[in-house]
């Protein structure tokens, strides 16, 4: 179920380190909570035992200090029966009060609306904005056709209102020209120091003069600084090292 709401591989992960996860990626989310009359708002601190499990001791009427599970109060409390009281309880916090907390089922939680996510975008939601966003000439030209044909700017009432007109049946023609891609001047990596000259070739600059030839190693050493010989272990990792 992780794996699929946050589009993560968990299946390396052990099931004791799943809950961390999902605490780091939830952290600094706002969660609502609708089930009384008033809509409050917390923060993710933890997860706890599931709703059958949670017990605590009831703080008033006649038979208080008496103990009752998350499930049965829910049901006595707010007339709310359960679809899933196996799963985990969430433990939320107000901000405001840290020390504070709220253990609730999370069939009963929300994500409040309309959060910005703060998070860096993964590889794959950076490559789709990628190719949403690049569109080729043609293909522009055809949506831009497609949307002015669709909704008849000449004919809208509002816009003539307003006394804007839309020709719609030829696209704007301007002058344009091709500027000349700038040059990078660079110094030579060789010992005269000279300046070198790098044009645009094929929509890139290539800086093979910019960079120093790495130099081949012909022989080298290992030393080992230590008050033992080197055990068997030690032996093979500079073998390895050398292969």
């Amino acid at each position: 179920m992780i794996s699929i709401v946050f589009n993560l591989n968990v299946f390396r992960i052990s099931s004791k380190d799943q809950p961390l996860l999902v605490r780091k990626i939830l952290k600094s989310i706002w969660f609502a909570t609708s089930h009384t009359n008033q809509i409050r708002k917390y923060r993710l601190k933890s997860f706890g035992r599931s709703s059958n499990e949670h017990t605590f001791s009831k703080d008033h009427g006649e038979h208080q200090g008496e103990q009752i599970s998350v499930t049965d109060y829910f049901e006595e409390k707010w007339k709310i029966r359960l679809r899933h009281p196996h799963l985990p309880l969430v433990e939320l916090y107000n901000p405001a009060d840290k020390n504070k907390s709220h253990f609730l089922p999370m069939e009963l939680v929300t994500v409040d609306e309309w959060q910005r996510s703060l998070k860096p975008l993964t590889t794959e939601q950076r490559a789709k904005v990628t190719k949403k966003t690049v569109v080729k000439p043609g293909e522009r030209f055809g949506m831009i056709r497609r949307v002015a044909d669709e909704c008849r700017f000449d004919q809208d009432l509002y816009l003539e209102k307003f006394g804007i007109k839309v020709h719609s049946n030829d696209m704007l023609i301007i002058p344009a020209r091709i500027l000349t891609p700038p040059e990078i001047k660079y110094k030579s990596s060789q010992d005269d120091q000279r300046d070198v000259i790098e044009r645009v070739q094929i929509g890139k600059w290539y800086l093979n003069n910019h960079f120093n030839k790495a130099r081949e190693i012909r022989a080298w050493a290992l030393v080992l600084v230590s008050q033992k010989e080197p055990d068997a272990r030690q032996v093979g990792l500079a073998r390895d090292f050398a292969s």
